[in-house]
């Protein structure tokens, strides 16, 4: 990323999360049909930063690590450091703009 700090996370389109039993799966689903080809596995905290970027909100990374840190009683510099780590690695797996 260019510059971490000012970064808005955009999910690319036909991405569809889906949860099985305790983990998450992320599918691509162009025109509607699944292409397993495809599939990411999620744990909990990967999908509800997944869930949020999806909102259609406007996230940086400090806004998401915060909303971390609220949801999941974690310390703010570790959040901080695991949502960046996160972004960058979707966005090197192509799954972000």
């Amino acid at each position: 990323m260019t510059d971490k700090h000012q970064y808005i996370p955009a999910p690319k389109t036909h991405l569809k999360l889906h949860r099985i039993g305790r983990k998450y799966m992320l599918v691509e689903t162009p025109e509607g049909c699944a292409n397993l080809t495809n599939v990411y596995s999620m744990n909990e905290t990967a999908a509800w930063l997944w869930q949020k970027i999806c909102n259609g909100e406007k996230h940086t990374a400090e806004k998401l690590a915060h909303g971390l840190c609220q949801e999941y009683k974690v310390d703010p510099d570790r959040a901080l450091h695991d949502v960046e780590h996160q972004l960058e690695t979707w966005k090197m797996m192509g799954l972000l703009s």
